[in-house]
């Protein structure tokens, strides 16, 4: 008897008695949108982390992105009719473009919540004549996506013990070996399941606990927080992910592959990933250019000029003046310099680092998502640099 029930497995609970599912702390909102990212072709899975909430988004192919949202709470909540959009707002807001347009480009009745529960790993998965794969067994949380992939590799091992019983037995005229077969089957995949069940726990904790800046508390030292010290596990965190995570990868999607008899390693990321892949993970300057879309500077929430967006243009040499700011485009990248003005122009990042341009100061290159604070005839306007695959789409955003 075979079982590949959910996490309130029948026969599991026959099996081995009652096991109750384990709450993570978060609930999940999931959807779909029609969306297509600026730098699809770099970048297909992100992850944006917030202090005890953080934010998924893969591309799913044909212009789709399926995107979660974790937030951590008690189960069991629930949301007024077609609030589920705007609470998602709520709790993303003052986020990058890149979680909120997915959001905003989310039909509501698309959108699904969830609790999100796993149970466990366990080295002992049947007795005798039965046996358990899939979520009846392994039930992990979904940060790793790999639920089902394991419950795929499972089917594949069984049927693969299974098949060798077989030809075992019609080879020495014996019975096929059913009871062993399980064994062998369940042997094989306990400890690769444990592992990456393991790191889809792991990777829930590191996303809950991260921290951009150190953070003291009160006391003497409280004023260090308001300096935005990087806090060090984001350092730590940021050395070992250079290092370690395309090996890691590897040993993920492709750790199975040996297993495929007769078939190629189709799985590894060196042999999906693009040619490009290392030299993104070290260079931002790289990742920058590969960017495909068109320059906006979009009016910031907080400018109380509702001012349409500018598109600046790809033309080299061709400027774009707001306020005392000029802009062109020169290369692979836009600059920015200060006119002849007593205003200087403060650029903020998307990491909140802060650069001031005054009349003779060398030009500054642009980034995605930084800020721009200029002066207009004698008052601050604020824009932020926005890249998107379809201009037309732009204006409907900012509405």
């Amino acid at each position: 008897m075979l079982s590949s029930e959910l996490m309130g497995s029948g026969p599991r609970q026959k099996l081995f008695g009652r096991d109750d599912a384990v709450y993570s702390g978060y609930t999940c909102y999931t959807g779909i949108a029609d969306f297509v990212p600026a730098d699809i072709e770099s970048v297909g899975y992100r992850v944006f982390l917030g202090h005890k909430q953080y934010f998924v988004s893969s591309d799913v192919g044909a212009g789709k992105i399926q995107w979660y949202a974790f937030h951590e709470e008690s189960p069991g909540g629930v949301d007024a009719p077609n609030g589920r959009k705007a609470r998602l707002f709520e709790m993303f807001s003052g986020w990058c473009d890149n979680v909120t347009d997915v959001i905003l480009a989310t039909d509501e009745d698309v959108i699904l919540r969830r609790d999100i529960y796993d149970r466990g790993p366990s080295f002992t998965w049947g007795k005798g004549r039965v046996t358990l794969l899939g979520d009846a067994i392994h039930a992990m949380q979904p940060n790793m996506g790999q639920g089902g992939c394991m419950a795929i590799e499972d089917g594949y091992q069984l049927a693969s013990e299974l098949d060798k019983a077989w030809e075992r037995g019609a080879k020495n005229g014996t019975r096929v070996d059913i009871d062993g077969s399980l064994r062998s089957y369940e042997k094989s995949r306990s400890v690769r399941v444990a592992i990456i069940h393991g790191m889809a726990r792991m990777a829930a904790a590191m996303a809950s606990t991260y921290r951009a800046h150190l953070d003291v508390g009160s006391g003497p030292l409280s004023f260090l927080t308001s300096l935005k010290i990087p806090h060090p596990g984001v350092i730590v965190g940021r050395f070992l992910f250079n290092r370690t995570m395309p090996g890691v990868l590897d040993w993920v999607l492709g750790g199975y592959s040996p297993n495929l008899q007769g078939r190629p390693a189709c799985c590894r990321l060196a042999d999906k990933a693009s040619e490009q892949l290392q030299t993104w993970l070290q260079d931002d300057e790289a990742l920058e250019r590969a960017i495909d879309g068109e320059w906006f500077l979009v009016p910031s929430e907080d400018h109380a000029d509702r001012s349409r967006p500018i598109h600046l243009s790809k033309g080299d040499g061709a400027s774009c003046l707001v306020g005392n700011a000029s802009i062109w485009r020169q290369g692979d990248a836009f600059h920015i310099k200060n006119l002849k003005s007593k205003s200087a122009i403060q650029v903020t990042s998307k990491e909140g680092k802060r650069r001031q341009l005054r009349p003779g100061d060398s030009s500054l290159q642009l980034r995605t998502f930084d800020s721009i604070e200029a002066d207009l005839n004698h008052r601050k306007v604020k824009y932020r640099v926005k890249v998107v695959r379809d201009p037309a789409s732009i204006c409907r955003r900012e509405r």
